[in-house]
């Protein structure tokens, strides 16, 4: 598939053509490296996740309306924010995100930000008008292939045969709330592996190839060895870094060993 870069005054867009089918991997450069998708085909634009910042939105939402095409769709799975734009689109999520908006780890997690961010964090929720429930989805021309989790959802889009899920970030550590979590990642990467994505599509990266993945198995199997062989977080963090100085989110591996040394 051809692509190619679109720098824009603070942001920059990454665009894949898979032909009929054109996917926008929006980055929006804010502290968190938050990313959206849009996807385009001859007449609609489909919208996945939206920027957590109010400095985004304007440069956002042209860009959009730039492509000359009818919004069909928003579709939410664990970035719900900016809900003052698009209203007139329906918007679509889950029970289980709709739970995590109005008392789960988004609810929380927005709330936190309004405060952190001291105001420019984008805390208003899209109003939720349809709900996902079936395996299998078309929206427009866009087909999905849908993976329900308690909070969240793991989307395929078999006609550019890639997947969105929350985080994956080769080269940043996780956050890995127990060992059976660890061996849950990779056995997820294993399915990737298997079934030969072209993009694996996350909130908090550019999109990532199946070599990524494999960078991302071999760290996740190092440090649960590193856990295993770690008497105290404190040498867990210790050793995890000399083997991964490079490595981005040092707060996540901080966020591992809290909870592996419990």
């Amino acid at each position: 598939m051809d692509s190619k870069r679109i720098d824009l005054k603070k942001s920059f867009v990454q665009v894949y053509d898979f032909g009929e089918i054109k996917l926008h991997a929006y980055q929006t450069s804010d502290v968190m490296a938050d990313e959206c998708f849009i996807l385009e085909n001859d007449s609609e634009v489909f919208l996945l996740e939206f920027p957590s910042f109010y400095e985004d939105m304007e440069e956002f939402k042209n860009y959009i309306l730039g492509l000359n095409k009818k919004v069909i769709a928003k579709v939410f799975s664990n970035h719900p924010s900016g809900g003052n734009e698009f209203k007139d689109v329906k918007s679509y999520a889950s029970r289980g995100t709709i739970k995590s908006m109005q008392e789960g780890e988004i609810f929380h997690i927005v709330e936190g930000f309004k405060t952190a961010f001291n105001g420019s964090f984008a805390s208003e929720f899209h109003e939720i008008t349809d709900i996902l429930e079936e395996s299998k989805v078309k929206i427009g021309g866009f087909d999905l292939e849908i993976t329900y989790h308690d909070e969240d959802v793991e989307i395929v889009f078999p006609q550019i045969n890639s997947v969105y899920t929350h985080m994956l970030g080769h080269e940043c550590h996780s956050i890995l709330p127990s060992k059976e979590a660890i061996d849950g990642f990779i056995l997820q990467l294993e399915g990737y592996l298997e079934k030969g994505y072209e993009l694996i599509l996350t909130s908090h990266h550019t999109p990532e190839n199946l070599e990524d993945v494999k960078t991302k198995i071999d760290y996740l199997k190092n440090v649960k060895q590193i856990a295993n062989e770690s008497n105290t977080k404190e040498e867990f963090i210790k050793n995890v870094k000399e083997k991964y100085s490079d490595y981005k989110c040092e707060n996540y591996l901080e966020m591992t060993a809290n909870s592996l040394f419990a």
